[in-house]
């Protein structure tokens, strides 16, 4: 059986309350007007910021913070 540690936990919780969050505010950055996703792109109707990036680099940054934060380093 899998067994994860604290710091995945928290992790888990925290990206899922973000992305829920994240995704009821449908930011026009990220979602077109009828509430779809964005693509990703530079054009005009495609975004840098695409929910599934956002979504991401903060998930890495709540683990990373998480880990600083216990000393868990190495």
């Amino acid at each position: 059986m899998i067994s994860f540690g604290n710091n995945i936990k928290l992790t888990i919780i925290a990206y899922t309350l973000f992305s829920i969050f994240l995704y009821n505010l449908k930011l026009p950055l990220m979602f077109n007007q009828n509430g779809e996703f964005k693509s990703f792109g530079i054009t005009s109707n495609k975004t840098i910021y695409p929910f599934w990036l956002v979504t991401l680099i903060f998930g890495i940054f709540v683990y990373y913070l998480i880990i600083i934060k216990n000393e868990n380093y190495l």
